[in-house]
Formats: C-alpha cells, structure tokens, sequence
C-alpha cells in the first residue's frame, strides 16, 4: 500500500480535525459548506435467545461459513488480549478462539451442522441506537469500469493510487473515546498535516504530474460509483481484468449525489434517487457532471488488488449476501449479524423480506450510526441491481462469543 499511515500527538490530531470542519472549499455552484460531522450514536445491546431472531431457522447458516473463517484468519494473528474492535464490544482475541475452531470443523453445505454451531459458540443481542432498534441498511456491489493504461481517445477519467504524502491519523490511539474514528490529510514539508485537496481541486489538477494514474476510465459515473462503492472490476482495452481496491480517501466531507440532486429539486419521482436513476439523470444531463459531483469534497484512491474479489477494510475478501459494512465505532469485524430488512428483487420493481446472516468485514465512509449497514450483493449484474436500488429501514442482531459481556 503506498502512502504511509503515522500517530500524532493528540493536539495536533484535534487541531486537524478542527482544521477540517474550518476549511471552506473553493467556490462552485449552488455549493454549501460542508456539514458538521455526525452526532454520536450509543449503542445499546439487549440479550435475547436464537428463537427471538426473525427466520433464523430458514437460513442457510453453511454459507455464511467461509465468511466468518476469513475472519477467523485475521483474529487468528491477534493475541490473545488483544481487543477485538473499539470500546470492547468485540471482547478479547482469546473470546473468539472456539467459535474458530469449531468453524473449521465443518463440511461444506452442512446448514444444520452450522447453525448449531453459531447457537453453541454465540449469544444474540438485539442492537439498538438512541432512537430505538430500527435503522437504515442499504447495499452495495462491485462497480464494473472499461479502462486503459493509456490516456486516450474515451479513455479520459483517471483512477489514482494513493499518494505519498497521504496520511491517516487513528484518533482511538490518542483519545480513550474517540470511538475508532480516524482523520486523514496530507503532510506538508514542514510536517503539519494539512487537510488534502478536495475533489474539485483533484479534478482540476491538484496531483498531475505525480505519476499517480493507475489507468483511465471511458465513462465518469462509472468512476463516481467505484469512489462510493470502495472497489471495481476493470476490463481493460486488452481485454484482461483488473481489481481495484480501496487504499485510502481525502478525508473530506462526503455529500451522497442523490441527496445533491435533491437539493437540486432533481429526483421527484418515486424511486428515482437509486443508482439507476443517478445514471439516468447524469445520461440526460451530461454537462452537468462536475457540478453536481464537485458538491461532495470526498474522493477516493486505489490500488491494484493481488485477490481476485472485493476486499473489505478487514482486509478480507468478501463474500456476496455474506459479508457487511458496519460503523467501527460500534461493532467489531469479524462479528456475525443478524439482519432483518427488505431487499430489491433482481428485474422486477419493489422489494420482499429478506433475512441473513452476514459477517462484519467492511466499513464505509457514510456507514455511520449503531444499526447502520450496508450489504455486500457481489460483482454481477444481479448484484449491481439489488445493490443500487436497495435502502431501507432494517433490524439486526449481533452474535457475540460467549464469554464477551459487553
């Protein structure tokens, strides 16, 4: 990964972060400032039994399997005190051990096998936030581009790697309730970190000449869904493929295009602010691209990815209808969920229940909140379908090992 991640003394971290929520950006159209961060969520956790979860009997538990030995492989490598997430909701690397061993233990396609074990290792909580245990899960997916290595005739929109002098400050190393928040920004010469370009500056040119341009894509709203989604497949002019994944962001404020649009009195029409409808509207009103997209400071870096697959922040690769984005600053990776919502179905408009349980792999810049998720559909255009379109009010409940009390 290139670029490089420091610690801070705890002033300079606040400073920063007091330098972002200061800093005005350049003027642009119908531009606002950018918002004040979110208000702190508290997670609250309440002890239930497996028979209090809607439809776990219905599940099939052997497929969320490999999912959770990925994560297994990452705790594995902890020691045994070490914490597992922030503020110990995660317990101790050690609470995890038998749940692993167990999990390794089963074959393949053996849902009954696996759903005990879930209920053997594991105890249900229902999660709640301050305004109760319903809250907001949508999903996302793999964002296909065509690209070139060369500049070029179509191929015009650059993909970036992430630059040197990009750095990532984790606030929990300085700050006992920073909640697992991090700040990102660029380190000068003289050693400040600085808040870095904002994408309209990226856009205009802030890091030409750097040698940073992994390749260019032929088509701008394709690279505007790889920065949300965090990841992309590249099929490439020579017909190979390329996967990208996520190597670090700007650390300025993300504003969602569909709620830019809004506020543009754009996207009236039921159902017209999902993915499909973004593309459409940008389809229709092409020169209108960088004025709407400029509104949101947030921009995102790549790097080429040595696994074939979407690579969560757990440094996992994920595993479609499996694996889930959560806030770190309230539930642990590698913790197995419980998930309650409605979910698109694939061709045909409006949704129907939909009940699975996911591990906690991923992150996201807007996954902020303690019953906030985003669900990971896959690479195909099944997933891209259910993915753009989903969003929702949701339930879910955490398993924690026996063992973890909090």
């Amino acid at each position: 990964m290139r670029g490089i991640d420091i610690s801070v003394a705890v002033l300079g971290a606040v400073v920063f972060a007091a330098g972002l929520a200061r800093a005005q950006p350049a003027p642009c159209v119908e531009e606002e400032k950018e918002p004040p961060p979110p208000k702190h969520d508290q997670l609250k956790l309440t002890k239930v039994k497996f028979a209090d979860l809607p439809g776990w009997a219905d599940d099939r538990h052997a497929e969320a399997v490999p999912s959770f030995l990925r994560s297994c492989e990452v705790l594995a490598k902890l020691k045994d005190d070490a914490a597992v997430g922030h503020d110990g909701h995660g317990g101790k690397a050690r609470h995890w051990r038998k749940a692993c061993a167990a999990a390794t233990k089963l074959k393949a396609g053996d849902h009954a096998a696996a759903k005990a074990m879930f209920e053997a290792e594991f105890v249900p909580h229902q999660a709640a936030g301050k305004n109760g245990p319903e809250g907001k899960l949508t999903g996302y997916f793999v964002q296909e581009l065509r690209a070139s290595r060369k500049k070029g005739g179509k191929y015009q929109y650059p993909i970036h790697d992430r630059p040197k002098d990009l750095v990532m400050v984790d606030l929990s190393k300085h700050i006992p309730d920073a909640h697992g928040r991090r700040i990102w920004g660029r380190l000068d010469p003289k050693g400040d970190i600085v808040p870095f370009y904002t994408r309209p500056e990226i856009r205009k040119g802030s890091l030409d000449g750097k040698g940073l341009e992994i390749m260019y894509a032929d088509d701008p709203v394709d690279v505007l869904f790889a920065h949300i989604e965090g990841s992309a497949k590249a099929v490439m002019d020579d017909g190979s493929s390329v996967w990208l994944e996520f190597s670090g962001k700007n650390g300025r404020a993300y504003r969602g295009v569909g709620g830019v649009l809004k506020s543009m009195g754009q996207l009236t029409a039921p159902g017209s602010g999902t993915m499909q409808g973004i593309r459409q509207w940008f389809k229709d009103n092409p020169g209108k691209f960088d004025e709407v997209v400029d509104q949101s400071h947030s921009y995102v870096f790549f790097h080429e990815s040595k696994q074939p697959g979407a690579v969560g922040s757990q440094m996992v690769v994920l595993t479609a209808e499996r694996s889930m984005a959560i806030d770190r600053a309230f539930i642990a990776q590698s913790t197995p969920i419980w998930v309650e919502t409605r979910a698109p179905v694939v061709g045909k408009p409006g949704s129907a229940p939909w009940r699975q349980l996911l591990i906690a792999q991923d992150t996201g810049g807007g996954i902020l909140g303690a019953v906030r998720g985003d669900i990971y559909w896959g690479d195909d255009t099944a997933a891209a379908d259910r993915g753009g379109r989903m969003g929702g009010a949701g339930k879910y409940w955490l398993l924690l090992p026996r063992g973890v009390t909090k």
